[in-house]
């Protein structure tokens, strides 16, 4: 039986980029901050359409959001996104591969959705578009579109969780709560906020950028990793809740503590979004 890995490297894909069952996607949003707000929203298609991974296709993460939320990028029901993934050729037998630009939480977060309906033929590009680019690698302009394909998705318990899970295991000291917001955000230093300054009550901060090395773009090792989230005592911990300001940044730590091998993970999907905005809420600064 095929064996999907969790991270695939850029020479892997260039071998196998023309192989009929794989669906390569470009993942990219840009959060462009602002003076008076947090940030703007952009979709990374105009960069896809500049320049690509050959035979790679744009998922619009924008679009795979639930429209009826008023918090920004959340898990849609589980009929919206199976007819998306369906539309974009995703299916049984097919093999998927997320990568983004710059930021590898897009494609993460789309890898945590994947896997929160149950569906395992998923894999990250490790270093993403910019891995691909310093390595001087083929790069296309020409867009893609997969045949329609049968997505069929089953949702799965505990991927994502709401304020009052967090609210319920703020004093459990079994379970680790985690930021993955930058350092300034999470100590409320910075001018702009989600609302309200500051962090989720006895949160800790552990920022999604610490899982990448930043000159090569890839990965840290698992030793690594480990030794990150062993200050904590991860591992003796019952179980991780994770949060950031839209539920993006968390799926790249829920990524990590994975390929570490701990396994109950949680991410809290509307986060600071709708955390810091509710005034009933406890926010530490």
């Amino acid at each position: 039986m095929y064996k999907y890995p969790t991270l695939v490297s850029s020479d892997w894909l260039e071998k196998k980029l023309n192989s009929p069952n794989l669906r390569i996607f470009d993942c990219t949003v840009w959060l462009k901050p602002q003076r008076n707000k947090i940030y703007k929203i952009f979709s990374g298609k105009p960069d896809y359409d500049k320049e690509h991974i050959p035979n790679s296709d744009f998922l619009d993460v924008l679009a795979l959001s639930d429209k009826n939320s008023k918090y920004d990028f959340m898990m849609p029901d589980l009929e919206v996104f199976s007819q998306f993934m369906s539309l974009k050729g995703v299916g049984p037998n097919t093999h998927v591969i997320l990568y983004s630009r710059e930021n590898i939480q897009w494609a993460t977060r789309v890898w945590w959705m994947l896997k929160s309906v149950n569906y395992s033929n998923v894999s990250i590009l490790n270093g993403g578009f910019d891995r691909w680019k310093l390595e001087n690698k083929t790069i296309s302009k020409l867009p893609v579109k997969y045949p329609k394909n049968k997505f069929k998705g089953n949702k799965q318990r505990g991927f994502f969780c709401g304020k009052e899970e967090v609210l319920n295991n703020i004093g459990n000291k079994k379970v680790l709560l985690i930021n993955a917001l930058r350092k300034s955000l999470h100590y409320g230093i910075e001018n702009i906020n989600y609302g309200r300054p500051g962090h989720i009550k006895n949160s800790i901060n552990i920022p999604s950028s610490l899982m990448i090395n930043e000159c090569s773009y890839i990965y840290k090792s698992t030793k690594e990793l480990k030794k990150i989230f062993n200050e904590y005592k991860l591992f003796n911990m019952e179980k991780v809740i994770l949060y950031c300001g839209g539920g993006i940044a968390a799926t790249n730590l829920a990524f990590a503590i994975t390929m570490i091998g701990f396994k109950n993970i949680t991410v809290y999907d509307a986060s600071l979004n709708e955390w810091a905005k509710n005034k009933k809420l406890p926010l530490e600064i």
